[in-house]
C-alpha cells in the first residue's frame, strides 16, 4: 500500500488539484454551494484511497490515474449525493402535527385493513380470471375512483361499454361467491 504522503504531495504538486474541482463541478457543485468545502474536503480523501489502490504507478503514469482519480471520485460522490436526495425526499416539510392532523380519523382500523384486503383479493381476482374490460372497470373504480364517464373517455370507448363491464364483473363475482359480509 502506498504511504498517504506520497499521496498528498503529489495531490498539491502542480495542479492536480483541479481535478477534484472539476468533478465536484461536473456534480452541479460550484464554491458557492453550501456544503462545497465539505465536499472538497471529502474528495480529497477519496484521493488517497484512489492513489492506494490505483493498480499501477501514479507517478508513472500522471495522466491516467489522473483520469481515473476524477472518475472514481465523482461517482463515490455522486452516490452520496443521490443517497442524500433518497433520504431528504422522504422527509416532509412543514409542521408534522398540522399534516397528521389533516388525516382522515377512520375510527375503526380492523374494518379499514380488512376492506384494503378485500380490495387487494378482489383486484388479484380480476387480474388473473377476468376479462380486460372488467380489469379496466374495477381499476378505474376501486383505484382511481373514476366514474363510469371518465373511465369510458379514459379508454375512449362508449359509456354503455363500461357499463357492460360492471355487469359482466358483477356476474363473475356472484357466481363465485366473491361479495364481503360486512355488518
Amino acid at each position: 500500500m502506498r504511504d498517504a504522503q506520497d499521496a498528498f504531495k503529489f495531490l498539491f504538486t502542480g495542479d492536480h488539484e483541479v481535478i477534484l474541482h472539476a468533478a465536484l463541478k461536473k456534480l452541479h457543485l460550484s464554491p458557492l454551494h453550501a456544503d462545497y468545502d465539505d465536499y472538497l474536503q471529502e474528495s480529497r480523501l477519496l484521493f488517497l484511497k484512489v492513489y492506494q489502490r490505483f493498480p499501477d504507478d501514479p507517478l508513472e503514469k500522471p495522466h491516467q490515474f489522473l483520469a481515473y482519480a476524477q472518475q472514481k471520485i465523482y461517482w463515490t460522490i455522486l452516490d452520496r449525493l443521490r443517497k442524500e436526495r433518497r433520504q431528504n425526499q422522504y422527509r416532509a416539510d412543514g409542521d408534522h402535527a398540522a399534516l397528521l392532523a389533516e388525516l382522515p380519523n377512520t375510527g375503526d382500523l380492523q374494518r379499514d385493513l380488512e376492506v384494503r384486503l378485500y380490495q387487494a383479493r378482489l383486484l388479484r381476482l380480476i387480474r388473473e380470471e377476468g376479462t380486460l374490460g372488467e380489469w379496466t372497470y374495477l381499476n378505474g373504480t376501486l383505484v382511481n375512483h373514476l366514474t363510469a364517464a371518465e373511465i369510458a373517455r379514459r379508454c375512449q370507448v362508449s359509456r354503455q361499454t363500461v357499463l357492460r363491464w360492471r355487469k359482466t364483473l358483477v356476474n363473475r363475482l356472484r357466481r363465485q361467491n366473491f361479495w364481503p359480509d360486512w355488518n
